[in-house]
Order: structure tokens, then C-alpha cells, then sequence
């Protein structure tokens, strides 16, 4: 029996530094996978002796967004038209925001291991490591090293699974922080159920032990997973949205979020295989995010940003497939959100957050865009797969 092949893709803006990428290459040879490729999509600049660095464990491809030569060559060898090469890799804003959409970036690195005929793909972000966070104190805090590919692997291999994820240990994404009107705040941005956690909480998620609490999902989250990618019946593409409101450009969340709604509808699974490796998600840890710090502050307003662009697709999505458990009130949440932004923007003393009403219409205004974009794009990936399974 053929041994099956494994690649490695992560996105990053640039690669400056070996670390993380080096870790989880590490990690496979620790516990015995062969890692067969590594795929780096990137936006600006690679290191190329960090990148030569990487060779003596595997072959590497690295693609430079907007560099679209390799994955625009390899769809029209499988016989696509240019109009569903378009729907696929177009990255309309990167040439005046240098901004690509987290659905476009992560389909680069799922088509180059689709078209090289990989088995299984393991996605992971720049900011992440295989291993847990296991205990933390004020003054002192431990790691524990995980099987990274076997963990997936042991779970992947099960009927119908296309995708394995898992949440993070660590920091939560949002710093602890209250101020007047931040549960308005967060029911604007769809949030709300993060409202006492975040109110209360400011020490990192730990977990000593893995495999605990295995079970089916529709959230998965693309820095902690992994494709069986034959299950190309059942695979879908990622999909996110982008925002262009006063001159800038701004990049929805929640391509990994639509990803699992997708792999169901399609007839798949996608499973939480409780393996929360640490996400070093504010850069700085052991050091607490403390809100006050600009770069916290940036990282919150781009999130909120993100969401707001986000929510409109995603409860569109969550309906169509009747997933949706309540009506979306959407004039009351805007009430909320132009509430909590006003307070936000004062608390932060940053005006920014006062575009938050402005692009929540904005996004459901430009809602039958997106889904025809979606249409599109799912029509030319479905003729895609159809190549594929041609060629095995």
C-alpha cells in the first residue's frame, strides 16, 4: 500500500524569522511523519536562507500573492476557463491595498497541493505552535509537546471526516476590557456571547491533555487544521469578503467559519479533535494583551472591522442551508453597534471605531454581490474538482 502524502501550508504576510514554521517542521520529524512538501503563500517577502533552511526537510513551493504564474498555469492545465480561473485567484485589491482576502490566500496553498496530488494537507498560522499551553502562573508557565500531524491524523482517517481542527491555548483573541456599552459593542459585531469572558477574564486558556472531548462541528479554524484531500467530493473552497469604505480598504474575517457550513452542505464532516495548541496571538507572551496598547487596540478595531464584514455572508449562508436558528434582527443590532461604537471610540480615544455603524450597512448593502461572487466561485471550483477527478 502507497504511503500517503503530506504537506505543510502556512500564510504569512512575510518570513522573517524560522520559527514557527521550523517548530512544526521539527515536531513531524520528532514524531516520525514525512513531511513531503511545504507550501508558503506569502504577500511581501520571504527570507531565502530561512526558506533554503527548510530544504533539508522537504521540497518547498512558495507563492508570492498576486505572483499568480504557477497557480494561474496549473488551473489551465486542468482545462479551466479563464473566467473560472478568475472566480478563484483574482486578487482585485492587492495591486492599490496590497490586501488580498483570507479565503483567496488560503485557496492559493489548497490548489497547489491539489494540483501536486498530495493526500493530506495541515494548515497552520504564523502565529501558532504544536504544542499546549499546560499551566500558567503570574510568575511561571509550562509547554507540553504534542503530536501535531498524528493527533490530526488519528481523527482525519475516519468516514467522511474531510477537515480536523481544534481551538488554541493561550491568550483569547479579545483582551480583557469593560466600558460602557461594550455588550452593545458586541451585539452589533455579533459577539455577544463572549461578553462575561471578556469582561472578566485576562489569564490564557491552558489544557494539560488532548483527545479529551472529540465531536462534529461547523466551526473550524484555519490555524489549527487539516484536509484529507480525498475527499474531494466534499471539499470545498474558502470564501471571504473585503470592504472598501472612505478611500481604504479593510479584509473580512471568517473564511476558516464558512468553511465548515460548506464541507456539510457538500455531505462531509469536519471534526474538533480537542488538540488546543498555543497561539501566541498578541506576540508578546508571557506578557498580559493589556487593551490600553496601540497595537492591541489596532488588532481589536480590525477584528471588530472584520466581522462587521463578515456577519452579512455568513447569516445569509447560515440560512440557506438551514442552519440558522434565529432571525438576524439587523435593525437592532445596528442600533447596538452605533451605541457601542460611540463608547469604544471614546474609551479608545481612537475615532476608527466610529465606522463601525457605516460598515455594517455598508456590508449587507453590498450582500447580493457577495453572494454572486460565492456562486461563481463555487461553480468554478465544482468544475475544478471535475478536472481533478479526471486526472486520478
Amino acid at each position: 500500500m502507497n504511503r500517503k502524502k503530506i504537506a505543510l501550508a502556512v500564510f504569512s504576510r512575510n518570513i522573517k524569522e524560522k520559527s514557527p514554521i521550523q517548530d512544526f517542521l521539527d515536531n513531524a520529524r520528532k514524531y516520525n511523519h514525512q513531511i513531503d512538501h511545504l507550501i508558503i503563500v506569502y504577500n511581501d517577502y520571504v527570507d531565502r536562507h530561512i526558506i533554503d533552511s527548510y530544504k533539508s526537510h522537504c521540497p518547498i513551493t512558495t507563492i508570492q500573492l498576486g505572483n499568480k504564474f504557477f497557480i494561474h498555469q496549473s488551473l489551465m492545465e486542468m482545462g479551466l476557463t479563464e473566467k473560472d480561473i478568475n472566480a478563484i485567484i483574482k486578487t482585485p485589491n492587492l495591486e492599490e491595498f496590497d490586501l488580498v482576502p483570507y479565503g483567496t490566500a488560503r485557496n492559493h496553498a489548497l490548489l497547489a497541493a491539489l494540483y501536486y496530488g498530495f493526500d493530506y494537507l495541515f494548515f497552520f498560522d504564523s502565529d501558532v505552535y504544536p504544542k499546549l499551553l499546560t499551566d500558567f502562573c503570574e510568575k511561571d508557565h509550562h509547554f507540553k509537546e504534542i503530536d501535531f500531524i498524528g493527533s490530526h491524523l488519528k481523527h482525519l482517517k475516519q468516514k467522511k471526516v474531510v477537515v480536523t481542527t481544534s481551538d488554541y491555548s493561550g491568550y483569547y483573541i479579545i483582551p480583557k476590557m469593560n466600558f460602557p456599552n461594550m455588550l452593545e459593542l458586541l451585539l452589533g459585531i455579533q459577539k455577544e456571547e463572549s461578553f462575561k469572558y471578556i469582561s472578566t477574564v485576562d489569564l490564557p486558556v491552558t489544557r494539560n491533555v488532548s483527545d479529551e472531548n472529540v465531536f462534529d462541528t461547523r466551526k473550524a479554524l484555519g490555524g489549527n487544521m487539516a484536509i484529507d484531500l480525498g475527499e474531494l467530493a466534499h471539499l470545498p473552497p474558502f470564501f471571504s469578503s473585503t470592504l472598501k469604505m472612505n478611500g481604504k480598504c479593510y479584509l473580512g474575517r471568517g473564511e476558516d467559519t464558512l468553511f465548515g457550513p460548506l464541507i456539510y452542505k457538500n455531505g462531509g464532516r469536519c471534526v474538533d479533535i480537542d488538540l488546543l495548541i498555543f497561539h501566541n496571538c498578541f506576540s508578546d507572551f508571557p506578557n498580559k494583551p493589556t487593551i490600553s496598547l496601540k497595537k492591541n487596540v489596532d488588532r481589536f478595531f480590525f477584528a471588530c472591522m472584520g466581522w462587521i464584514i463578515r456577519n452579512p455572508f455568513y447569516n445569509w449562508l447560515q440560512k440557506e442551508y438551514g442552519y440558522a436558528t434565529e432571525e438576524i434582527d439587523t435593525d437592532l443590532r445596528l442600533l447596538a453597534l452605533t451605541q457601542g461604537a460611540k463608547s469604544a471610540a471614546k474609551y479608545f480615544k481612537d475615532t476608527r471605531f466610529l465606522l463601525l455603524p457605516e460598515a455594517f450597512v455598508a456590508a449587507y448593502n453590498k450582500l447580493p454581490k457577495e453572494i454572486e461572487k460565492f456562486c461563481n466561485l463555487m461553480n468554478a471550483w465544482n468544475t475544478m474538482k471535475t478536472k481533478i477527478a479526471a486526472r486520478r
